[in-house]
C-alpha cells in the first residue's frame, strides 16, 4: 500500500507576478477613457516596463492637454510609431499651449520615447531625470506638425540630467529634429549626465535640414558634464547642428571634460553643400580635454572653432574642415576667423602626425588662425588656405596664421599659402616655433 506524500514544508511558494502590459491610445482627447494620460497613469501602477501603443484612427492627431502629463515613473516604452498610417514622420502631436510646464518627464530609466511631435510647452518638450539609460528617437521637438515651422517650447528641447542615454540613432526613421525651441535644442546638464550618446539629429533645421528654423540659444549644449559623444565616425552617427540662433555646440562649466564631438556638420545644410549658418560660433569651449574630430565647421557667422578662457586646456582639434564644403573643396567661409584660440587658452593640440589628423582651416572671412594670449599651443601638418588636396587655392581673407601676445606657439609641418595677408602674422607673439611648414609665396603671403 503506497504511503501519501505530504508536500515539503520548505517547497518554495511561486508568488504572483504582473506580466509587462502594452495599453492603446484609442482617442486624441486629454482625459476621456483610452487617452495618453490615462495610459501613463496605467503603466505608473507597476514597475514592469509597459509599453504604450496609438491607434487613433488613423493618420496625422493632436493631443491638446489642458494640464501637465503625469510624471513617468517606471521603464517604459511610449511608441507613437504604432499610429496607422505611420511612413517615417511622426503622427503624433503632443501640445502643451493650453497648460504648463514641460512636456514629457521621464524619469523610470531604460526608456524609449518615440514617434511624437512634442511643441508648444511652456517648459520643455523633454527631460529625462532620476535615471538613465533612455532612447529617444524619431521624434520633432519644438517643430509644427508639417516639421517646417518653429511651434516653440518655451525652455530646452530636451534636457538629460543623467547617464548613458541616446538622443537620435542610426537609421533615419531615429532622427530626432529638436529645432525652435526657446532656449537650447539639447542640454546634457550637470555630472550626472556623463556618457550619454547624440547622434543622426538635426538640431536647429526643418526636417529636410536645409533650412533654418533656430533653436533660440544654442543647439547642443554640455555644461558641467562628462564623457559624452555628439556624432561618430559613421556617416548616419552625424549630426546637423545648424541655424541655432547663438552657437552651434558649448562646452562649458566645471567638470566639462573629455566629451567628443565627431563628424558633424556645424554651420551646413545636410548636404554639406551650402550655409545653414548657427548666428554666433560653430563651437565654443571653455572647458579642458575635450575632442573635436572629424567635424565640418563652416558658414558659422562668427568664428568656426573658439577655444578661450585659461579654463580651455588640453584640447585637441583633429581632422576637421573648417571654413570648407564636406569635400574641402571650396570655400563657405565662416565669418570670422577659422579657429581662435584666445583670453588665456593654452596647452590645446591642433592637427597631428597622420594626414587624417590635419585641420584644414581655409575660405574663412577674416584670419585662418588667430592666437591671442595663449601659451603652449601646438600645431600639427594642418592646412590653412589650401583645399584638402593641398593644391586648390581656398585662401582666408585675413592672415593664415595670426598670432597677438602669445608665447611658445609651435607650428610644425603643413602648408600656409593664398591667404590675403601674411602667412604668419607674430605680432608681440614670443618664443614661436616654425619648422617644416610650407610657405608658399602669393603677394603678401610672407612670414612676418
Amino acid at each position: 500500500m503506497s504511503k501519501k506524500v505530504q508536500p515539503r514544508a520548505w517547497m518554495e511558494r511561486v508568488e504572483p507576478r504582473q506580466l509587462l502590459a502594452t495599453f492603446t491610445v484609442t482617442t486624441a482627447a486629454d482625459t476621456a477613457s483610452g487617452s495618453l494620460r490615462e495610459a501613463i497613469t496605467k503603466a505608473n501602477r507597476s514597475s514592469d516596463h509597459d509599453i504604450i501603443r496609438f491607434a487613433i484612427g488613423s493618420g496625422q492627431k493632436t493631443i491638446t492637454l489642458k494640464s501637465a502629463l503625469p510624471f513617468i515613473k517606471y521603464s517604459l516604452t511610449l511608441d507613437a510609431t504604432t499610429q496607422p498610417g505611420y511612413s517615417g514622420k511622426p503622427l503624433i502631436e503632443i501640445r502643451g499651449d493650453q497648460t504648463s510646464g514641460d512636456g514629457l518627464r521621464v524619469g523610470g530609466g531604460n526608456s524609449i520615447i518615440k514617434g511624437l511631435i512634442i511643441n508648444r510647452f511652456s517648459g520643455n518638450g523633454l527631460i529625462l531625470v532620476n535615471k538613465g539609460g533612455n532612447i529617444v528617437k524619431g521624434n520633432w521637438i519644438g517643430l509644427d506638425k508639417t516639421g517646417t515651422f518653429a511651434a516653440k517650447n518655451g525652455g530646452k528641447g530636451i534636457v538629460v540630467g543623467t547617464p548613458g542615454n541616446t538622443i537620435g540613432g542610426t537609421g533615419s526613421q531615429d532622427r530626432n529634429v529638436i529645432s525652435g525651441n526657446g532656449s537650447s535644442g539639447v542640454q546634457l546638464w550637470s555630472s550626472s549626465a556623463y556618457n550619454n550618446i547624440v547622434i543622426g539629429n538635426y538640431i536647429g533645421t526643418d526636417y529636410t535640414g536645409q533650412k533654418a528654423v533656430g533653436n533660440a540659444t544654442v543647439g547642443v549644449s554640455i555644461n558641467s558634464s562628462t564623457g559624452n559623444r555628439i556624432g561618430g565616425f559613421q556617416t548616419n552617427e552625424r549630426n546637423i547642428i545648424s541655424g541655432n540662433k547663438t552657437n552651434g555646440i558649448v562646452i562649458n562649466g566645471t567638470g566639462s571634460r573629455n566629451n567628443r564631438i565627431i563628424g558633424n556638420y556645424i554651420g551646413l545644410n545636410a548636404g554639406g553643400t551650402k550655409a545653414v549658418s548657427n548666428q554666433w560660433y560653430g563651437i565654443e569651449i571653455s572647458r579642458d580635454n575635450n575632442w573635436v574630430q572629424k567635424n565640418v565647421v563652416s558658414g558659422n557667422n562668427r568664428s568656426g572653432i573658439a577655444l578661450w578662457l585659461s579654463g580651455a586646456y588640453g584640447n585637441k582639434i583633429i581632422g576637421n574642415l573648417i571654413g570648407t564644403d564636406k569635400t574641402g573643396s571650396y570655400a563657405i567661409g565662416n565669418g570670422w576667423k577659422g579657429l581662435e584660440i584666445t583670453n588665456g587658452a593654452k596647452d590645446n593640440t591642433i592637427g597631428g602626425t597622420s594626414s587624417g589628423e590635419r585641420n584644414v582651416v581655409s575660405g574663412n572671412k577674416s584670419h585662418g588662425i588667430q592666437v591671442y594670449q595663449g601659451s603652449g599651443n601646438r600645431f600639427y601638418n594642418n592646412y590653412v588656405g589650401v583645399g584638402l588636396n593641398g593644391i586648390t587655392r581656398i585662401g582666408n581673407q585675413g592672415d593664415g596664421f595670426h598670432l597677438i601676445a602669445t608665447k611658445n606657439t609651435l607650428i610644425r609641418g603643413g602648408i600656409i599659402a593664398y591667404n590675403l595677408n601674411f602667412g604668419v602674422h607674430n605680432g608681440s607673439s614670443v618664443a614661436t616655433v616654425l619648422t617644416g611648414v610650407k610657405l608658399i609665396d602669393d603677394s603678401l603671403h610672407n612670414l612676418r
